[in-house]
């Protein structure tokens, strides 16, 4: 499959290098509005002076779309109605509204939309979903995680911490990743409480901690936080406890740890796991070279979808695109009028922003 690649910045080249590793896949059109950046990224891809004009082109049949959230909706919509298949970035968009009027768009136009969760294609992840899902934890009771990281120093541009473009602070930046691996290993979310914290940065409502408590069926319970006041630096972990064990899996470096019990109470029976080829590869050449890694799987999915086929199942839909970003705005919610907030059962809810 051709891609069009639409926003050239540090995660549009890891898309670059993602797409030449990919089988199947082939960068075949690019656009950024620097034209310089353009000129030094397109490595032999055509080069279109605006995005539109790369939307009508016949040179490729999907685009992916790295550019900032406040953006998605407006490029997405026309992508998708000149009849490309799109991938976007995480978060999907900055408000539900934005997310809920692409899949609305999608849908009447029969293409694919999906949502770049990369992370569930973390070696470690899968482990802790096929942990949960073939029962070697037992029942399912409760999921807790955390992402975090140092703040300001981490972003290269105002806009990645502005909730005008980004829709919210560290929840809706690293958090938004951790908000959508609650969901993928806990399954639907019904209602949510939380509180968002900005008094280590005081940013224009741009929160640098934000706490949930995710309820979901059959009475699953999920805790998790995302920071931008991690001292320590880059740290991520997702544990999942059943009756009889539990799942973790834990990053950088990516390790995996699954305890099993025989029974309640029973004796434990550990495994462990190390990424070491990983490890020393991401110390030669970068957490990159990881996010590569997980992006050529991602591919592969994407163009399953696409052709009807089944993938690996690991895939951001874009109603998982949806829910996350509807999960976060329940916290701000929350935080704000100190209420537990209820879910619409269906991706289209009353709401409208």
């Amino acid at each position: 499959m051709r891609f069009g690649l639409i926003g050239l910045g540090s995660v549009g080249r890891i898309r670059r290098d993602a797409l030449a590793a990919a089988p199947g896949s082939a960068l075949s059109a690019v656009h950024d509005r620097d034209r310089a950046v353009a000129e030094s990224f397109a490595d032999g891809a055509t080069i279109f002076e605006t995005a539109e004009a790369l939307f009508a082109s016949d040179l490729c049949e999907a685009v992916v779309l790295s550019t900032p959230p406040d953006t998605h909706e407006p490029l997405a919509v026309a992508a998708l109605q000149s009849g490309k298949h799109v991938i976007v970035e995480k978060p999907m968009a900055n408000s539900p509204g934005a997310c809920r009027r692409m899949i609305a768009v999608a849908e009447s136009v029969g293409r694919v939309l999906t949502v770049g969760f990369n992370q569930r294609y973390f070696s470690a992840i899968k482990d802790v979903r096929q942990a949960v899902r073939s029962g070697a934890i037992g029942r399912l009771s409760y999921v807790r995680g955390f992402a975090g990281h140092t703040g300001l120093s981490e972003f290269k541009a105002p806009w990645m911490y502005d909730k005008g473009v980004m829709g919210g602070g560290a929840l809706m930046d690293n958090g938004i990743h951790m908000v959508d691996l609650m969901r993928h290993i806990m399954g639907e979310i019904e209602s949510v409480s939380g509180v968002a914290k900005g008094d280590i940065w005081n940013l224009d409502r741009s929160e640098d901690n934000a706490f949930a408590l995710l309820h979901g069926r059959d009475g699953l319970v999920g805790s998790l936080q995302a920071s931008w006041s991690e001292w320590k630096g880059y740290h991520f972990y997702l544990e999942a406890y059943g009756d009889r064990g539990m799942a973790g899996a834990y990053y950088a470096p990516m390790r995996s740890r699954v305890i099993s019990l025989d029974k309640p109470g029973g004796k434990a029976r550990v495994r462990r796991r190390f990424y070491l080829g990983a490890e020393v590869r991401e110390k030669i050449r970068g957490w990159q070279s990881t996010a590569v890694d997980t992006f050529v799987e991602e591919f592969a999915d994407f163009i399953a979808l696409t052709e009807d086929r089944a993938g690996s199942g690991s895939i951001a839909t874009a109603i998982d695109g949806h829910r996350a970003t509807e999960i976060a705005n329940a916290v701000y919610q929350s935080s704000e009028s100190g209420q537990t907030v209820n879910l619409a059962a269906s991706v289209f809810g009353d709401e409208t922003s």
